[in-house]
């Protein structure tokens, strides 16, 4: 019998690859991100130039926290990716750019984008593409609606009526027994 593949491992394993292939043919630039979230930021501030771009952009961009954002924000900015300075309408607001030096670098970053997306979909053609980007905003689609109907932590409901509980690493199926009154 063969062994059937799952999905969400196919996922983690071609994610673990452009990881590799990335960190072997990535030209070394001076200043770059260290994480894939600072990564993120940094093409979404490269795309954002011409508006004004505020944390609140970040976290809701990302779904990250407040935390997370003001923490990721700091290292960058110290790390010399970007500054963050105060709006004169409201000393609390930041607004966040990237710095000449970031900005180049991020250039370099999009051609090798560019260069791994073209090599990661060779042997398929246009419509072979579009349909494989269509089929994943499926499932994107999927994950995010169960992340949303997500009611506890630990506990997802299935199409069947059940709740999943994982307990101990264990997952174990139980009647959704809850009241709705």
């Amino acid at each position: 019998m063969l062994h059937k593949k799952m999905f969400g491992f196919e996922v983690r394993f071609i994610n673990n690859l452009i990881k590799e292939v990335v960190s072997k043919t990535h030209p070394v630039t001076g200043q770059r991100p260290q994480t894939q979230l600072q990564a993120g930021i940094m093409a979404y501030l490269y795309h954002h130039q011409e508006q004004p771009v505020y944390q609140k952009n970040i976290e809701e961009a990302f779904n990250i926290s407040g935390a997370t954002a003001t923490n990721t924000l700091r290292v960058m900015e110290r790390n010399g990716l970007l500054t963050r300075s105060a709006v004169d309408k409201d000393a609390r607001l930041k607004r966040i750019v990237m710095t000449e030096p970031a900005k180049e670098g991020h250039r370099q970053a999009e051609a090798h984008m560019d260069m791994m997306e073209e090599q990661m979909l060779r042997g398929l053609n246009e419509k072979e593409r579009e349909e494989l980007l269509r089929l994943l905003d499926i499932v994107k689609g999927n994950l995010e609606r169960m992340r949303r109907e997500t009611e506890e932590p630990g506990e997802l409901k299935t199409a069947k009526g059940l709740s999943k509980t994982v307990t101990g690493g264990e997952i174990s199926n139980a009647e959704n027994i809850r009241s709705t009154d």
